[in-house]
């Protein structure tokens, strides 16, 4: 199979996963609105708009793995996988927002001392809505770790908040249920939000990194020169350089003795080209330059 292939096949296998996730949020959403306009219950309300912004955010995913695996053309000469950054950002930005909401939400009915109703509707409820999360998260890691895409990576890491936050939800009817204290309510409204600031910190870094051409991952850049140095016929190297994203890429400058032909290097390059991409992925893109010994 060729790189092409593998790489449209490993976006196929990313919008089946997005898509999804879109499904998990959208019987999410509606579930846990309907019950929280019922029940009164700000943690059910906050969570629904939670999982709207996850369709919603989703979405804006599916277009941007679909896009960043547009081929490299006259005006985007490496491609446009980059977009993978910034839609990292997006959805970091968004969860950030939407913690935001969930606090003012939850003070604002506090302080005007709305309580909520019969809340064994919302734990009827988020029983299932938690176990068909936890699916999802499983799933998206699943491919995240197959194909190596940020995109995924982020999303299951934004899915995995949406656990904690239905765990945090059910504790919450659970405990109005056994106390009668509305107030756990919002507090526990209140800490679901500020986990998903802390969470949205961690994915907008991530893309950022991208945006900004940061190197791999120091245990993966050791990985690297390990597989350059095992090969008998590198004598040294040195300028090795890397960039993390959607398509990662690796520069080096390999030392060879002076009088290997032309078929000998194309030989090398195509090893260690091979070598590298089992630790940066089979989508890597690897150029050298070699510099004769003196």
């Amino acid at each position: 199979m060729t790189t092409d292939e593998t790489t449209s096949r490993g976006v196929r296998v990313e919008e089946r996963a997005i898509k999804v996730a879109m499904a998990c949020s959208a019987i999410g959403a509606v579930l846990k609105l309907s019950a929280g306009v019922v029940t009164g219950s700000m943690s059910l309300v906050s969570s629904a708009v939670d999982s709207l912004g996850d369709l919603l955010v989703s979405s804006a995913n599916l277009f941007v793995v679909r896009y960043g695996d547009m081929p490299a053309d006259e005006d985007h000469n490496y491609g446009h996988a980059k977009i993978e950054g910034l839609g990292a950002m997006f959805e970091g930005g968004f969860i950030f927002a939407a913690g935001l909401f969930i606090i003012y939400e939850a003070v604002h009915k506090a302080l005007l001392g709305e309580v909520s109703h019969d809340v064994t509707l919302g734990i009827v409820v988020m029983v299932p809505v938690l176990g068909m999360t936890i699916g999802t998260v499983t799933y998206l890691r699943k491919v995240a770790k197959a194909t190596g895409s940020l995109t995924i990576k982020s999303d299951a890491l934004h899915y995995l908040t949406d656990v904690w936050v239905n765990v945090g939800v059910l504790v919450s009817l659970v405990l109005v249920k056994l106390t009668g204290v509305p107030l756990i309510d919002t507090v526990i409204s209140i800490a679901i939000a500020l986990f998903m600031l802390h969470a949205s910190v961690g994915v907008v870094r991530e893309g950022f990194a991208v945006i900004m051409d940061t190197s791999l991952e120091r245990a993966t850049v050791t990985k690297i020169e390990e597989r350059v140095r095992d090969n008998p016929s590198v004598l040294s190297f040195h300028d090795l350089r890397t960039r993390r994203g959607r398509v990662p890429h690796i520069d080096l400058h390999v030392v060879v003795p002076p009088h290997t032909t032309a078929k000998e290097l194309h030989d090398l390059f195509v090893a260690l080209r091979d070598d590298i991409r089992t630790v940066a992925g089979p989508g890597a893109i690897v150029n050298m330059h070699a510099d004769p010994a003196e």
